[in-house]
């Protein structure tokens, strides 16, 4: 994996938990308020690595599922964590430059949004294990 998908997992998953990570540091509301400026970008970001990753990956990894477990369940968690955090954030802005498909995928950003935080967390260790393999401190 690069390096580019996992930061913008991590990302992506701090806009998921923004909403804990203010109830825990009231700081932080003005560091996340910078970032949601960019959320339509992350999103649609996060939704083209998630579907090139599950092109690329996705469908080799159920071979390698009894070779390596714990890499096969965080590349998994990895691509759908992304998938789900780019239907959340980039649907509103798909759905400016296209009508037609879009409204099914904001509908369906709609039915995921009260688990927008648990998703946010399997993004961000997800994709903070992901960065670790691929800087190599993880084997």
């Amino acid at each position: 994996m690069d390096f580019i998908g996992p930061i913008i997992l991590i990302l992506g998953g701090i806009l998921a938990c923004a909403g804990l990570i203010v109830s825990k540091d009231p700081k932080a509301k003005e560091t996340l308020a910078k970032l949601q400026a960019y959320q339509g970008w992350i999103g649609v970001l996060l939704l083209v690595f998630g579907v090139i990753d599950f092109l690329r990956i996705g469908i080799h990894i159920f071979a390698l599922i009894s070779v390596l477990p714990f890499f096969s369940l965080v590349v998994l968690a990895y691509i759908f964590s992304s998938i789900l955090l780019g239907i959340m954030f980039g649907m509103p802005m798909v759905a400016k430059l296209s009508a037609s498909g879009a409204a099914k995928g904001e509908a369906l950003g709609k039915k995921l949004a009260p688990y927008h935080t648990a998703i946010g967390i399997v993004g961000i260790v997800s994709g903070l294990i992901a960065l670790l393999y691929g800087l190599h401190i993880l084997k």
